[in-house]
């Protein structure tokens, strides 16, 4: 049994060194001038706290921030939060689209815990139903919450970034992402004339979704790309999905590497086209998953990313899609080894 896991490891070591070779042979094939604008933007190591201010209330869905969480993620060695809120659950239907007081304090609290422990903070509009299910009403609304949000947190430090909007898809897409970003950038720029602000594609933040974003003429723009392929490994069993792929897939199947290389060259290319920064926003298993197959593609990701030098926010910090055990109280060890932080 010993000589047969040995072998294992070392078949393992060499299809996992093949295929980094291969994506750094695409990633150089694609590489053209370098990047013409100047985003700040210090986010390498970056982990999403999602699950919280997504919720339609903080608390719902299984996790409620606390200031030591923050420490927690800047010892383990991240230096980036992206935290999904859903601020569609907490304004007016109707102009002038006021956001809550309450909700844009706490808010408030939290980036500021935040950037307190030294860490760059991402914060985004995220969930908005209605505006993929009805953009021509929701439109508007968006760039009005977008004023506010800019207005807000205008005297805060250039590490809190604003990212517009989460995974446009169904009605929302196509041109008309573009075209609602750039105004809510409108709105963003009066108050926050140099801040980085992230733009997203259509279909979900998908790969696919690439090659419809456009980048208005702003020099502190970084684009976004969400990578959770194959989804029928990453999102087997998942309980929010109502027919999930089914339990029990490995990985790497026959092929996967291969494809995983090529998808990250994709990205590479992308940064390329639009001549941006590429942040790849989220990235992770649902907790269904067993964990020694959930590390196991975290560390080809995140390698594959690694060798590309691309900026990542592994999805998730607890609740879903889990890095760490709140009744425990630590951190999902193997989950976290496989993301090779500092």
């Amino acid at each position: 049994m010993a000589n047969l896991m040995t072998r294992k490891k070392i078949i393992w070591g060499m299809v996992a060194a093949a295929s980094l070779a291969l994506t750094a042979l695409i990633v150089r094939q694609n590489q053209k001038p370098a990047q013409s604008r100047a985003a700040y933007f210090p986010v390498s190591r970056c982990i999403n706290m999602g699950n919280g201010l997504e919720a339609p209330i903080e608390g719902e869905w299984g996790y409620s921030f606390r200031q030591s969480d923050f420490a927690k993620i800047k010892a383990a060695g991240f230096d980036t939060v992206r935290i999904p809120i859903k601020w569609s659950a907490h304004a007016q239907l109707s102009p002038p689209y006021a956001i809550e007081s309450q909700f844009i304090s706490r808010v408030g609290q939290i980036v500021d815990w935040g950037l307190a422990a030294q860490l760059n903070v991402i914060i985004n509009v995220h969930h908005y139903d209605g505006l993929y299910e009805n953009p021509n009403l929701h439109e508007p609304r968006l760039v009005a919450i977008w004023a506010q949000i800019a207005s807000h947190f205008r005297d805060q430090p250039q590490n809190l970034i604003f990212e517009i909007i989460n995974e446009p898809r169904e009605k929302f897409s196509g041109g008309r992402v573009n075209r609602v970003q750039a105004e809510a950038l409108v709105q963003i720029r009066k108050t926050n004339p140099s801040r980085t602000v992230i733009f997203t594609g259509d279909e979900w933040g998908s790969l696919s979704g690439m090659k419809n974003l456009r980048l208005p003429d702003d020099p502190y723009l970084v684009a976004t790309v969400h990578y959770y392929n194959p989804f029928e490994f990453t999102h087997q069993g998942a309980s929010f999905i109502p027919i999930p792929p089914p339990i029990g897939r490995e990985w790497p199947m026959d092929g996967e590497m291969e494809l995983l290389a090529r998808d990250i060259a994709k990205v590479v290319a992308f940064g390329n086209r639009v001549r941006a920064p590429v942040l790849l926003g989220e990235y992770g298993v649902t907790n269904e998953v067993p964990m020694r197959l959930r590390a196991a593609w975290a560390y080809d990701v995140t390698r594959a990313l690694k060798a590309a030098n691309i900026p990542a926010c592994y999805f998730n910090f607890a609740s879903g899609f889990a890095s760490y055990n709140l009744e425990n109280k630590s951190w999902n060890k193997p989950l976290l080894d496989a993301l090779e932080l500092p």
